[in-house]
């Protein structure tokens, strides 16, 4: 039985699309070629046909490869509960996690642009009224919140928070401290310093006809195999629209409205970093400039 080793959990928005082709590029790692699979969401895993499903996504991993998988939605509280439990059972206590975070209120408006330019907030658009609707966008950016299940379940020694601030800033060293917490020699040899992946300013449209060739299982299982990620991103550029950009803005009254209420968690997440192997190492400073009074 093949199953991840470690899983990358969140947060949505964050620059975990970046940290997965980073990660990738070591040879002694597997990801399936589906990120966000989202399996462990959900009670279905826990039973012979959902666990099968799951093993099947890492089939192709060869001898020595440490599996992994990267699903967002796995720090998408109160959406998905549950899920470090799930992770527990199905893959056991050796599990290692890494949660990337970034200034909370730019992963807002970044979940924001991106649910307009997908189509998911059609009446909504102006991001001052959607943030103060939709219950989401400050669920996810409370980080300590959405992360405590996890460091509960795994314990402290087995989660690593990466910050994407300081991640675009030293990238060799992130990835350098990231693989050797998985337990892995740092492989280097392709990374690009000045690309970062998945980015909303650069986001594609799948519509119409392109939807069905591109979620159809004829794609997925025959065609999408012989081809590098880079090869499928370059053909999204070529054949995909960009999508529309946004054209609401947050007014300092919603930033300050929005710092406010995420200062209680803010403060607590804050108050974990540089705890033993936790997070990050001592001696990083203020935590990128997020003070515990939810100001800059």
């Amino acid at each position: 039985m093949t199953l991840p080793s470690f899983l990358i959990i969140g947060a949505m928005k964050a620059g975990t699309t970046t940290l997965f082709r980073d990660l990738m590029l070591n040879p002694r790692v597997f990801f399936p070629f589906d990120k966000e699979p989202e399996c462990l969401c959900h009670d279905h895993v826990l039973g012979p046909e959902g666990l099968g499903a799951y093993e099947e996504m890492f089939a192709r991993a060869g001898q020595g490869q440490l599996c992994a998988e990267a699903s967002t939605a796995y720090t998408k509280r109160p959406v998905f509960e549950g899920v470090p439990a799930r992770a527990m059972r199905v893959l056991g206590p050796e599990t290692r996690l890494l949660y990337v975070v970034r200034d909370p209120i730019k992963r807002i408006v970044s979940q924001h642009r991106h649910e307009v330019a997908v189509g998911k907030l059609e009446t909504r658009a102006d991001i001052n009224d959607a943030v103060r609707e939709i219950d989401r966008y400050l669920a996810y950016s409370r980080y300590a919140w959405q992360v405590e299940p996890w460091i509960e379940t795994f314990g402290p020694e087995r989660v690593r928070v990466i910050v994407l601030e300081r991640y675009v800033r030293d990238r060799v060293r992130t990835v350098t401290e990231a693989s050797r917490f998985l337990g892995l020699e740092p492989v280097l040899e392709g990374l690009d310093e000045g690309k970062v992946f998945n980015k909303g300013d650069d986001r594609r449209v799948v519509r119409g006809p392109w939807r069905r060739v591109l979620h159809g299982s004829l794609y997925k299982r025959f065609v999408r195999p012989l081809m590098s990620g880079e090869t499928r991103q370059r053909l999204r550029r070529v054949f995909l629209p960009r999508a529309a950009p946004i054209q609401t803005a947050l007014t300092a009254e919603t930033e300050a409205w929005l710092r406010g209420q995420l200062a209680p968690d803010t403060a607590r997440f804050v108050g974990m970093l540089g705890e033993g192997d936790l997070l990050l190492p001592r001696g990083d400073g203020p935590f990128l400039g997020w003070e515990a009074s939810g100001a800059r």
